[in-house]
């Protein structure tokens, strides 16, 4: 017990900087090279895991904005880096060493360039201030190491792979006193470096918003699950707005739109499209029916289906690996992962050979039940698993056969018309409402609110005739 006191004692004496952005003393305990190679690597698995935004102008144009920031910043000479990544939550984060990233989703809900220079600005201040290394030494001290945050469906891991350590960087939620710290930092760069200081004030705003209507669930976390709520942090933020020792007053609503023009809203071809209760993969060629009213998370690793927040009932699709026949394949990955065959059959699945099993395991020490398919298609073999604890298995199952007896290879035709939903712009005539253009012009794509947030107003405050104002269509 000496031994330990004494080596933490030794942690704190040696690893206590100063943060160059606040001048305060804190306890890190890697080195700037250390910070700079941990985010590097980490960095590596979100290029693998979420994969980077294929439009090269929207890219060169959030990294030119990013690169003036950073002169204006406390570590100029980091190996910063700036990336939109394919992912449709509305989110910004950073990594140790510079790297920070916008999801596509949070694109449309900037009104202008100055919010976009603003929420850029406010993920340089995490690292500016070492946020994510203090956080990474608080847990290496409470001995609880980095743990990767749970995205999917958490009845759904002992079928998937662990995602590596370093990527658990990107989720760890900062306190409420790191968040306020980057918006005053983000407000001093935009500031600084000509935007108006505004514009962390209105994308504050558009996140409360956002928080209020819950935003959007799939793929990585939303805003509102990985930052303290946005509006009380709208009020906090004002004095810092207005004592910005440099004041810019650039906005830049234009440039931004230019490359806002076209842009993917929600799902993507490349990582299949959810339209109602069904899933496409247009890229891969073959779709899956879930149970009308399910709530579906599309990932990069799969696509789980459940009830509601509250079951424990779900059904998961994700790549297997094939080892052998279709039949082997079942078997050795199922055990692999913990599960008891109890009874299985070769078949095929609307000409797609298959096996298809029922199976017994322990997730978080409930007994469970697995209706799982494996099915061989377009030269991948994919998993189809209804899971269930045991007690409800029986009053599940039907819905499990019916789901997996759905998954169906896509016609080249029906694939080429899978296409995703996307941003446009439209001049509002008199008369129309949130409402009506969200069901007309949109095509049902998004609710009105959405239509509303994204243009920075209330779904109260109706769009003015004439004006010109961004719109979601539908791709299919």
């Amino acid at each position: 017990m000496r031994f330990a006191r004494t080596l933490l004692i030794v942690l704190v004496a040696t690893g206590c900087a100063t943060n160059p952005a606040t001048g305060r003393r804190q306890v890190i305990l890697m080195s700037e090279a250390e910070e700079i190679q941990l985010g590097k690597q980490a960095d590596a698995e979100v290029r693998k895991q979420m994969g980077l935004y294929e439009d090269a102008a929207l890219q060169r144009y959030v990294r030119d904005v990013g690169d003036r920031l950073v002169r204006a910043a406390h570590r100029p000479n980091l190996p910063w880096s700036f990336a939109v990544v394919d992912e449709p939550a509305v989110n910004a984060f950073a990594l140790p060493g510079g790297y920070i990233y916008l999801t596509r989703g949070i694109m449309p809900f900037l009104r202008d360039e100055a919010e976009l220079a603003a929420v850029l600005g406010h993920e340089i201040g995490h690292v500016d201030a070492r946020h994510q290394a203090a956080a990474y030494s608080r847990q290496t001290l409470a001995g609880g190491g980095l743990a990767v945050l749970g995205i999917l469906v958490p009845e759904t891991q002992p079928l998937q792979g662990v995602a590596q350590v370093a990527f658990g960087m990107l989720f760890l939620k900062h306190g409420r006193e790191d968040e306020l710290e980057s918006d005053r930092l983000g407000v001093t760069y935009a500031a600084a470096s000509g935007w108006d200081p505004e514009g962390m004030k209105g994308l504050l705003s558009t996140l409360a918003r956002l928080d209020e209507a819950s935003g959007s669930r799939r793929g990585v976390p939303n805003w509102a699950l990985t930052h303290p709520p946005a509006a009380d942090r709208a009020v906090k933020v004002e004095e810092a707005v207005t004592t910005a020792p440099a004041r810019g007053t650039a906005r830049n609503q234009p440039a931004l739109e230019k490359v806002l023009d076209g842009v993917v809203f929600g799902d993507s071809r490349e990582k299949g499209i959810v339209r109602g209760n069904e899933f496409f993969h247009p890229v891969l060629g073959f779709a899956l029916r879930f149970p009308q009213g399910w709530e579906i998370v599309n990932t990069n690793e799969q696509v789980a289906a459940r009830e509601n927040e509250e079951s424990n009932v779900a059904i998961v699709l994700q790549l297997a690996t094939a080892t052998g026949s279709i039949q082997q394949t079942a078997r050795l990955g199922m055990a692999k992962a913990g599960f008891r065959e109890a009874a299985g059959e070769r078949t095929d699945i609307n000409g797609q050979p298959a096996y298809v099993g029922i199976y017994d395991g322990a997730i978080n020490n409930t007994r469970v039940r697995v209706r799982a398919a494996h099915i061989q298609s377009g030269g991948q073999v994919y998993l189809v698993a209804g899971i269930a604890p045991a007690s409800q298995f029986g009053r599940a199952d039907s819905l499990f056969e019916a789901s997996i007896s759905s998954f169906r290879p896509l016609a080249r035709a029906e694939a080429e018309r899978v296409q995703p939903n996307r941003i446009d712009f439209h001049t509002v005539r008199g008369g129309e409402t949130w409402e009506s253009i969200a069901k007309g012009p949109g095509g049902g794509a998004v609710r009105a609110s959405t239509l509303a947030i994204m243009n920075g107003r209330d779904v109260t405050t109706q769009p003015r005739s004439g004006e010109r104002i961004r719109i979601v269509v539908s791709g299919m």
